[in-house]
């Protein structure tokens, strides 16, 4: 809808999914349908020099028999961007209000209900471009809320301990060859803030870190498109018993039109990541993706994606391997309305006991937009 340079644009998805194995169990593993309904309104404005974007919305679950995991999730979005030539400046702020299903790392299958917590982001960037080299940076912060909750058997489970602070800087050189290709180093620095100095366990978990990466952004053919980075990575704590993390890091994110039908796409990254478990620093994580999409009619695709992640709990013997594959199936009605239907499988291998799963979704949606 049309309001001036403004263009309106509301959207609805209501979605039924049924899981096998609802809090990730090792044994007992107890199925439910869980039905949402995520309503969500779109601005936009489109100026020679200027263009932004706003998104308000949420996600309301339902669980046919464990209602007491039902939950409201909600979230506000604002994004900007000045071009100026050579030159141009972005920026967003986002607020979400979201939820820890029972059963995650960091929430016992014991609670009582899903951990709340609020999640706001904002970043501000920009880039300017020389006739043989282009600059870029970025300044990136999160701020984590949880929740406090309760266990099943009346005990209170704090949640403080999981509330911080999220700074990132990240600075670019992007130095192009032809159209097509470009070669880019890149350093990014992080500083993770933790509300709770000492937490729970007697531990404090404020770290800072850094990621190097070279890497080159390329067009293998007109139909091969590849950004490939390697470098080195380090996170230091600031509690000695939890040593540092130093390693080497990857991303890659490949995309293959192999026919004008057909499309392959690769993705690997590998990473530090947060967690709370006991004893646990942090997560060295490799995850790698594939996934290939076909069109069978010009309304109707079908695809399938093949995922491994590997969590290794830095300062624990535990290891998480996670396996999981999936077919989707998309059908445009009209220009209006599209189904998806999805089937996927997960396993977990763990080398700690009681954290092996397996889980089987199937899942139906109808989503409506203008």
């Amino acid at each position: 809808m049309h309001l001036g340079r403004f263009v309106l644009a509301p959207e609805i998805t209501n979605r039924v999914t049924h899981d096998d194995n609802i809090f990730l169990s090792d044994d007992n593993a107890q199925s439910d349908v869980i039905t949402t309904v995520a309503p969500r309104l779109h601005l936009s404005g489109d100026w020679p020099f200027f263009r932004m974007h706003m998104t308000i919305g949420g996600e309301l679950g339902f669980f046919a028999k464990s209602d007491q995991d039902n939950y409201q999730d909600a979230e506000a979005k604002a994004a900007g961007s000045i071009d100026l030539g050579p030159s141009s400046v972005d920026g967003a702020i986002e607020w979400h209000r979201q939820h820890d299903p029972r059963g995650s790392n960091d929430v016992p299958t014991g609670a009582r209900e899903p951990v709340i917590y609020r999640d706001v982001r904002a970043h501000i960037g920009g880039r300017y471009a020389t006739s043989s080299l282009q600059y870029e940076s970025r300044l990136s912060l999160r701020r984590l809320d949880f929740e406090d909750s309760t266990a099943i058997n009346g005990n209170a489970i704090r949640n403080d301990d999981r509330d911080r602070l999220e700074t990132r800087e990240t600075l670019r050189a992007v130095m192009p060859f032809d159209p097509g290709r470009e070669a880019y180093g890149e350093i990014t620095l992080n500083q993770r803030q933790y509300d709770r100095t000492p937490d729970d366990s007697g531990r404090v978990r404020d770290s800072a870190g850094y990621q190097i990466y070279g890497g080159l952004r390329f067009d293998v053919t007109d139909l091969i498109r590849a950004d490939i980075a390697a470098g080195w990575m380090s996170q230091s704590y600031v509690d000695p018993a939890f040593g540092n993390i130093n390693d080497y890091t990857l991303r890659a994110d490949i995309d293959w039109s192999v026919t004008r039908l057909t499309s392959l796409s690769f993705t690997a990254a590998r990473a530090v990541r947060e967690t709370t478990v006991q004893g646990a620093s942090g997560i060295l994580a490799l995850e790698t993706g594939i996934g290939v999409t076909h069109e069978l009619l010009r309304t109707l695709q079908i695809g399938a994606t093949a995922r491994y992640r590997n969590d290794a709990f830095q300062q624990t013997t535990r290891t998480d391997r996670v396996r999981s594959i999936g077919l989707d199936l998309d059908y445009q009605l009209n220009r209006f309305a599209r189904i998806n239907s999805t089937v996927g499988h997960e396993i977990r291998q763990s080398t700690s006991n009681g954290e092996d799963y397996a889980r089987l979704q199937s899942q139906i949606s109808l989503k409506l937009e203008m």
